[in-house]
């Protein structure tokens, strides 16, 4: 049994690089955690993505005396994100592009020679991904020619879905059923009740309704139950993760517990300071658990760890992983 760190996870770049050197040969399964604010199991999960920096190279020149002479590459920035926002009407309804100007150029009397932007290509496939970034990419190429500048671009990182094992998927639920739920002091879950008190209400209460019956008073801080399975295809999980990589080279499960308030949206100071109070420590050894339970199912029970193989494989059989990283 192996434990990986996760470095560069929000990069979007660690584990792709961790499978090019060839970190997780000789694995048969992944198994895969991440804090949220409900406990699940997940069969799919994240938006597959790239990360790409356009750098565009235009000539200065001094912006009143001489415009004539000056080829801006802040224009062809501009003209690109111009083109990347009416793009976004004719890609599918579930993509992302997102995008900020990393070099605007310098003082705003000199044409600038030097521009750059960043964008992020998501969409529920890799398969999407890889075209609307060929698209994004012809963009790119008509805003230098308009500007009679000169682009290039540099795939900094991507990552794939999270590829569905059923096999793993039941074996995971199941354990989270059988493993002891953490319980909560009513100090802690006064602390809860305050943290969602910083949020908009209609928000966290459209957030509760998905998963929990309304008036269950004492249930609305924290999510302290197992998501009935049928509700599972509501918990949505619209960022991106390397961890789907993995799950594309072995099979790979992937599950959630509550390590803060219902209704805390993830990546927000509400869900560091959850994270980081005794209502994460209790999420994460409640992960812990989970973690071990499935390992020592699979260890004791080879059929469960050859028909994940199996399903993997079907599933792998016409679409094999290539790496974003080129």
């Amino acid at each position: 049994m192996r434990f990986y760190g996760c470095p560069e996870e929000e990069t979007l770049v660690g584990k792709v690089k961790m499978i090019k050197k060839g970190a997780f040969d000789g694995c048969d399964i992944a198994l895969s955690w991440h804090p949220m604010n409900i406990n699940t199991a997940m069969r799919e999960a994240f938006l597959a993505n790239n990360s790409i920096k356009f750098r565009f190279h235009g000539i200065s020149a001094h912006a009143a005396q001489s415009p004539e002479s000056g080829r801006s590459a802040l224009d062809a920035v501009e003209l690109m994100n111009v083109g990347a926002n009416y793009l976004r009407e004719h890609v599918i309804q579930e993509a992302r592009i997102h995008y900020t100007i990393t070099n605007a150029g310098g003082a705003p009397n000199i044409v600038p020679k030097e521009a750059e932007s960043w964008y992020y290509v998501r969409a529920p496939y890799r398969k999407d991904v890889e075209e609307i970034t060929e698209r994004l990419i012809k963009v790119a190429k008509g805003a230098a020619m308009m500007t009679e500048t000169e682009v290039e671009y540099e795939i900094l990182g991507g990552t794939y879905e999270i590829l569905p094992n059923d096999v793993l998927f039941e074996l995971t639920y199941r354990n989270m059923l059988e493993v002891d739920l953490p319980a909560y002091t009513d100090e802690e879950l006064k602390f809860a009740k305050d943290i969602q008190g910083t949020l908009n209400p209609k928000l966290v209460e459209g957030e509760i309704k998905k998963f929990i019956s309304i008036e269950d008073d004492e249930k609305l801080f924290i999510h302290r139950e197992v998501l009935e399975k049928e509700k599972v295809e509501k918990v949505v999980m619209l960022g991106s993760s390397d961890s789907g990589d993995v799950s594309w080279i072995m099979p790979m499960n992937f599950f959630l517990t509550a390590t803060w308030p219902l209704g805390v949206p993830a990546h927000s100071w509400q869900a560091t300071s959850a994270s980081g109070s005794s209502l994460g420590v209790k999420g994460m050894l409640y992960a812990a658990k989970i973690f071990t339970a499935v390992a020592y199912d699979l260890l004791n029970d080879s059929s469960l760890v050859e028909k994940a193989k199996n399903e993997f494989n079907r599933r792998t059989k016409n679409r094999k992983y290539v790496s974003p990283l080129r």
